[in-house]
């Protein structure tokens, strides 16, 4: 009696539950979040596949196809960790990769009567079991492709890079982890050990690591501030009396140039530790704190009785709006009312 196809039907469930955990706790931006589902969707659509047990040929070309695409939201997910964001031209590449495959697939694979069941060696996956010479040849330039990309990149974060803040080295930890968890599934499915290990990582040991992988994720990924940055931290910790001083005393919103760059450097601090600081004692985002405190800086000039002395638009000035338009927007958003109706209401 086989065990296995209770082993990939507990997984479908176990997949379906990180899914939900995902998406309800994962507190990132909506880009790596769907790398995640996305990586854990076909991870059970795999297992489901097996469970049935009963494969045709068919049905392997797209288990196969499916279980080779995976590796490409760990391309995204290095890519949005590391460098912030995904160029469209990755997309354009992995989309016209996942169509001309489906193609090979629907075209080469047919369904015969050869059927290979879970009780067999699972030989299935690796290239030299693909008997159409497209298919392989398609499989062989796509994995080699993930091999370069993996290596590099681990070369590249190993021994080129610094470690930048105190997020980067349980970043490059954990991403290394899940790399290496792929690479593994290339080298069996490439290199003739598949005769030997019998596919067995590919179909029980890398679905469990995948799992345990997206559950135990570093707690900085679930920061919803994390995509700001990951440069330099020199200080971690922020005092409520510096950023009084930084910000309000020396009236930071008011000046120009009021980013969130230039308060770090005033804070002698990190962006991402201001960003959260600000956060966590305002319940504003760095954007609205500064129009907030704009506006009311224009409150009380207005309360001074300086649109007497001046016109509106020289006070939106004054007040640190680059413009009239910007100013009225902020100014209805935080006092409900326009500032003409507020000069009317100090009339009375």
């Amino acid at each position: 009696m086989s065990f296995s196809p209770y082993l990939y039907f507990s997984f479908v469930f176990i997949t379906i539950f990180s899914i939900l955990e995902v998406t309800k706790n994962f507190k990132h931006s909506v880009l790596l979040k769907i790398q995640f589902i996305g990586l854990l969707t076909l991870a059970s659509i795999v297992n489901l596949f097996l469970f049935i047990g009963h494969l045709s040929e068919l049905e392997l070309s797209i288990v196969r196809l499916l279980i080779d695409i995976m590796p490409m939201f760990v391309v995204n997910i290095a890519l949005i960790l590391y460098a912030y964001k995904i160029p469209s031209w990755v997309f354009i590449v992995e989309g016209v990769t996942a169509l001309l495959g489906s193609v090979l697939v629907f075209i080469y694979a047919t369904p015969n009567n050869t059927y290979f069941l879970h009780t067999d060696t699972f030989q299935f996956y690796a290239v030299a079991s693909t008997t159409n010479v497209y298919l392989k040849i398609f499989r062989v330039l796509l994995l080699g492709g993930y091999f370069l990309f993996f290596s590099g990149f681990i070369i590249k974060t190993t021994f080129f890079e610094q470690q930048k803040n105190q997020f980067y080295t349980p970043l490059r930890f954990w991403t290394t982890l899940m790399i290496l968890g792929f690479l593994l599934y290339i080298f069996e499915n490439t290199l003739p050990i598949h005769v030997y290990t019998k596919g067995v990582y590919s179909t029980h040991i890398l679905p469990v690591i995948l799992v345990l992988g997206l559950l135990y994720r570093p707690h900085s990924i679930n920061a919803p501030w994390y995509h700001y940055d990951l440069s330099d931290v020199n200080k971690v910790e922020i005092s409520k009396d510096s950023f009084e001083v930084a910000f309000y005393t020396s009236h930071f919103y008011l000046k120009e140039k009021a980013s969130i760059e230039n308060l770090s450097v005033d804070l002698d601090s990190n962006k991402i530790i201001v960003t959260a600081f600000i956060k966590k004692n305002t319940g504003l985002g760095f954007a609205d704190l500064i129009n907030k405190s704009r506006v009311d800086y224009l409150v009380e000039l207005l309360r001074e009785g300086k649109h007497e002395e001046y016109t509106i638009e020289a006070l939106a000035k004054m007040s640190g709006f680059g413009s009239r338009q910007t100013m009225y927007k902020a100014f209805a958003k935080f006092k409900k009312q326009s500032p003409t109706d507020f000069i009317d209401s100090l009339k009375h």
